[in-house]
């Protein structure tokens, strides 16, 4: 099997691509904890309260996916920058490998519950329509940034899916 890259530039797109998911990953945690709506409760005699990303499981788990992405990604960046230091391909690939498989699964999936999480607090909240929780179920813009959250999630997933790519070459090239 015949590798497209020479193995210098293949470390160079892997360091890139790993940069990469960790930014879109991290502006994706810090929009999912920014973002924040006042509402006021009908229960509590209309005092206002927050609705926030940790009221809902699924949102959490987002969070907690990609906070280990992120983790991953930048012990991942500083491996491969001491391996282009060194100028081989020493250290232990399998866990590069077989981590960016875990971190792939664990993305899509944090993404996923992001989505269900959204669609279901809104289809719940569309009941209340004519009352006073309508300013979130209205509210296109604190769900939109849910659901950018969870997009961008999803763009760290596909990078992931092409750095594992890239990280089963350098197994082939390695001959386990």
């Amino acid at each position: 099997m015949a590798f497209m890259l020479s193995p210098g530039v293949s470390r160079i797109v892997t360091i890139v691509l790993r940069v990469l998911a960790a930014i879109v990953l991290f502006v994706s945690l810090v929009m999912l904890v920014a973002n924040n709506q006042d509402y006021p409760d009908p229960n509590d005699n209309g005092n206002t309260k927050t609705a926030r990303f940790y009221d809902q499981v699924g949102f959490q788990y987002m969070a907690a996916t990609t906070v280990l992405g992120i983790g991953f990604s930048i012990y991942g960046t500083v491996v491969v920058a001491l391996r282009i230091k060194r100028g081989n391909d020493e250290g232990n690939l399998l866990i590069d490998f077989y981590g960016q498989k875990v971190l792939s699964n664990l993305l899509v999936t944090g993404a996923v519950a992001g989505f269900l999480s959204v669609q279901a607090v809104e289809k719940a909240l569309s009941d209340y329509v004519g009352d006073t929780l309508a300013v979130l179920v209205t509210n296109n813009y604190y769900w939109g940034m849910y659901k950018t959250c969870s997009g961008l999630v999803l763009l760290g997933f596909f990078l992931s899916v092409a750095l594992s790519i890239l990280s089963s070459h350098t197994l082939v090239r390695r001959n386990y």
